[in-house]
């Protein structure tokens, strides 16, 4: 879901385009799913909500974590790596931090609603630690994990 404001000037919600959501959205509705995701932005506190019969767990983040997870490590070290270096990936510890933390809010908050035994799917490159994160506080929950974009060749 992203955060809109309304023609009458005040917040809602709107169904994100792209094929993730179109794919996973009916076996979300037919499964009884929480989607826990980023809406965009920096705004804080959001709650847990039902959107159109869908439990949504906005998860939030700051400018700094939006700067050096978001836009540092996920989009300056890995997207370059993963579309064959069509820009020098770029290197930096406090990205690297900022990226295992934001994966660990993930991870604590999919465990903390996951019910026993559940199945449990992580999408794409800025959430693949997630995983084994999870996977070590739970291990009774079936992870799946959907990487959208190839993996690179060996050589890089």
């Amino acid at each position: 879901m992203d955060r809109v404001t309304n023609e009458d000037g005040t917040l809602g919600w709107r169904t994100s385009p792209g094929g993730l959501v179109t794919a996973i959205e009916p076996v979300m509705r037919a499964n009884d799913g929480t989607w826990i995701g980023w809406p965009g932005g920096t705004e804080q506190n959001l709650e847990p909500f039902e959107f159109e019969g869908l439990d949504l767990v906005p998860m939030t983040m700051t400018d700094d974590e939006i700067e050096n997870f978001y836009e540092g490590f996920a989009n300056a070290t890995l997207w370059p790596l993963y579309h064959d270096v069509v820009a020098k990936p770029a290197f930096h510890r406090e990205w690297w931090d900022s990226y295992v933390s934001v994966n660990r809010r993930f991870a604590d908050k999919a465990a903390e609603l996951a019910a026993e035994g559940a199945t449990v799917w992580v999408h794409d490159y800025q959430l693949q630690l997630v995983p084994q994160m999870l996977r070590d506080l739970r291990p009774d929950l079936r992870i799946g994990f959907y990487l959208h974009i190839p993996l690179p060749p060996a050589e890089l």
